[in-house]
């Protein structure tokens, strides 16, 4: 099985942190996957449907780990990522 070079290193907030530690194992797994893609293929990984919401301080996005699941995240300096806190509905 071949790796995917990492395209983009993800930081977590300490919100989103915490929101993680909370998880069960199950739902860990699922934002792991998705997180292992960000980092791999990028946010234009179609999967992860993500999309740029825009407010008066900036903008931030969110991606899919799952129908149910999401994140947001800003970008930052040398592709870097900054996953800023976690959803679900």
């Amino acid at each position: 099985m071949s790796h995917q070079a990492i395209q983009f290193h993800l930081i977590f907030g300490s919100k989103a942190q915490q929101q993680l530690n909370e998880l069960s194992l199950q739902d860990r797994k699922q934002y792991h996957k998705a997180f292992q893609l960000l980092t791999e293929s990028g946010p234009a990984y179609r999967s992860l449907r993500t999309h740029r919401y825009r407010y008066k301080g900036g903008e931030i996005w969110g991606s899919s780990a799952s129908m149910a699941k999401r994140f947001f995240w800003q970008y930052l300096e040398n592709k870097t990522i900054l996953i800023t806190s976690l959803d679900s509905h």
